[in-house]
């Protein structure tokens, strides 16, 4: 059944782009650039152990306004972790902070082949289009220099994320659709504030999932609309 779609929100990160080479392989050179020396059989943990920073926020926790300095803490304190469960010297976790600032100097990104032909075509056919992401406070910058930038109306990461986006388009909650790679922070976020909401598994990570509608491409967005 078709529905009135007036808007669609994209997360930013492994939704639009990607890390070209990926994060592993730019975290094993800066390592290697850096003389440490990482166990890779313990890699895989010590990935999963740091990313348990990345989890939701709790409901009640208060949202914290954006500040590159926060943003230096909380990656320092990732790569801190990573290295203390990696690093064949555990005293190498000292160096959390080089090392997460010589990665983010390392980045570059790739746009995922389907979607400039996406956002064309929803931009034709008069839907508003715009980024709900907790990227970092570069994400214009980084759209900019992929050139996604002018593709949408706005993009800003922000506490509310949802209704803020809401708020910019003067879309309403029932006409809007958030497409993510997250079941938490995309699908479940979304459904919370009213929005329908599609998860992108471009890798087939979330065989059985069955809270929103699950897409492996972006052109399949076109189902949902």
């Amino acid at each position: 059944m078709k529905r009135n779609t007036e808007a669609v929100f994209f997360d930013a990160g492994y939704t639009l782009l990607c890390m070209d080479p990926d994060q592993p392989t730019v975290f094993l050179r800066v390592c290697s650039q850096l003389d440490i020396e990482i166990v890779h059989e313990r890699f895989a943990e010590a990935v999963q152990r740091a990313n348990a920073l990345l989890g939701p926020r709790h409901p009640n926790d208060v949202p914290k306004p954006f500040s590159q300095d926060a943003v230096d803490r909380f990656w320092t304190g990732y790569n801190r972790i990573l290295l203390a469960a990696c690093a064949r010297d555990a005293r190498n976790a000292s160096k959390a902070e080089l090392v997460y600032r010589t990665f983010a100097a390392a980045i570059t990104w790739r746009v995922y082949d389907d979607v400039r032909g996406v956002l064309k075509t929803l931009r034709s056919q008069g839907i508003r289009l715009g980024i709900i992401s907790n990227w970092s406070g570069d994400l214009e910058d980084v759209l900019e220099l992929v050139g996604l930038r002018s593709s949408f109306d706005f993009e800003k990461p922000h506490g509310k994320i949802f209704d803020e986006a809401l708020r910019r388009t003067g879309v309403k909650a029932s006409s809007a659709l958030h497409i993510g790679d997250s079941p938490e922070h995309d699908v479940d976020g979304a459904i919370a504030a009213g929005l329908r909401a599609v998860l992108l598994d471009r890798n087939n990570r979330y065989q059985g999932f069955d809270r929103a509608p699950v897409v492996r491409a972006l052109g399949e967005v076109f189902e949902h609309l």
